[in-house]
């Protein structure tokens, strides 16, 4: 960071430009200069006082206040306070952090949420976060959380509490649920010394690997066909795109490249937390060209609704949803959840059928966004194993023969070197398994 000087006025101080880095601008030169009293220049134009000094052969910064809302004499008088605190060896973010602890800790649960989700909304302003998830932590709170623990002390709660509750939890609902309420608690003491969920592990959820074989996506198309045209088309784009609900429910004709035929979907609502380009086929183009001619003026959403408070359409869980219509109607329901079809269930199976037709594990991860092949590889990489295995048996045929001798490293070591990158992550990936 670029370090500059001069006596702080509020004239001087006002006329500090932005640059593409945020830079330091140290007090000096005054009669009231303060040394260790800085000026922080934030890219976005923001200025920050903060105070640094070397303590313990360490740099030490703590912030004082943003300019101009903190006054130079307010800050330089902060200053001399945080220098004396240094001088006798005492860290002020230690302190700062104990009376943020003492507070918290007098609080009760349901205020720490309140604080949490706030920081929450904020994270999702700048990107850092996607309302989707605000809306799960929302609901596991209301749904579950709430009514045991809003007016608990957090102070008051201890392990064997949490324990018993989660356990009472597990009995009724599924690891999902176990798991998702671990989160939310765990998260809300996250900035406390007092850690009553810091022993409580996650129960392993089995990967679902439901997926529609011909018949099955027969019947289905064929379910759909007494269902409003929005409802058809938004489960075709669901299939044909491989995407999340929450991002095809959502979508924008912003988001639609349709001379590219490109649908970029911005990075708040990737769970990748990064921005994700989905090809479209001819298929989808001539649902979306249809959808866009027969739009009202100034729509943003492709499947709009009046009656949800998002402005879009949602998937109703109960038998009222088209979702629960059109999987009775198919026959794709089951007293077994397992056997019962999702919504999330069409996002697997065209992966699914790229990979068994002969397609890559890098084209699926790209399309499905993906933030790392290997996640799709977790998932997927099963389904190209009898191919791996037979290609592993003649090579192992190749190097030991008939006359069982030992293979050679450089031999063994060539041929895995000259295995593609997606044949090692299957690799990888099911001696994993079979370690496991």
């Amino acid at each position: 960071m670029q370090k500059r000087h001069l006596n702080f006025t509020k004239k001087a101080l006002e006329q500090l430009e932005p640059e593409p880095r945020r830079y330091r601008v140290y007090d000096r030169d005054g009669y009231e200069s303060l040394p260790g009293l800085v000026l922080v220049v934030m890219a976005n134009g923001k200025k920050m006082f903060r105070y640094r000094r070397k303590l313990k052969g360490k740099d030490l910064e703590v912030t004082i206040g943003q300019f101009p809302a903190t006054t130079i004499d307010t800050a330089r008088r902060v200053a001399r306070e945080l220098a004396n605190e240094v001088s006798q060896g005492q860290n002020p973010n230690s302190r700062k952090r104990q009376e943020r602890e003492q507070e918290k800790f007098a609080l009760t649960i349901g205020e720490l949420y309140k604080a949490y989700i706030a920081e929450f909304e904020l994270r999702i302003r700048t990107g850092e976060r996607r309302p989707k998830s605000l809306q799960d932590v929302k609901y596991n709170w209301n749904k579950h959380l709430r009514a045991r623990f809003e007016n608990v002390k957090a102070e008051d709660l201890t392990e064997d509490h949490a324990k018993q509750f989660l356990r009472a939890l597990m009995a009724k609902h599924s690891p999902w649920v176990y798991n998702k309420c671990l989160t939310v608690l765990k998260s809300l003491f996250s900035e406390l010394e007092h850690q009553p969920l810091r022993r409580i592990k996650k129960i392993p959820n089995t990967k679902r690997e439901r997926v529609l074989n011909r018949e099955e996506l027969d019947r289905l198309f064929e379910a759909m066909k007494p269902e409003p045209q929005i409802y058809q088309d938004v489960v075709m784009v669901l299939l044909l795109t491989g995407q999340r609900k929450s991002c095809v429910f959502s979508m924008e004709w912003t988001e639609i490249d349709h001379h590219n035929k490109v649908w970029l979907i911005p990075i708040g609502k990737m769970k990748a937390k990064r921005a994700h380009a989905v090809p479209l086929t001819d298929k989808v183009m001539e649902i979306l060209k249809r959808r866009s001619a027969e739009a009202e003026p100034n729509q943003p959403y492709v499947f709009p609704s009046d009656r949800a408070g998002s402005g879009h359409i949602v998937e109703k869980t109960g038998k009222l949803g088209f979702w629960h219509r059109i999987t009775t109607r198919a026959g794709l329901r089951s007293e077994d959840r397992n056997h019962t079809v999702t919504i999330h269930d069409l996002r697997r199976t065209i992966a699914t059928w790229n990979i068994v037709r002969g397609g890559t594990l890098q084209a699926s991860s790209k399309l499905l966004g993906h933030s790392d092949l290997s996640i799709t590889a977790s998932t997927y990489a099963h389904l190209q194993l009898d191919q791996v295995r037979q290609e592993l048996s003649l090579l192992s045929n190749d190097m030991v023969g008939s006359r069982n001798q030992d293979v050679p490293t450089k031999v063994l070591s060539e041929e895995l070197r000259n295995l593609s990158r997606e044949e090692k992550v299957v690799l990888i990936a099911e001696l994993g398994r079979s370690l496991m």
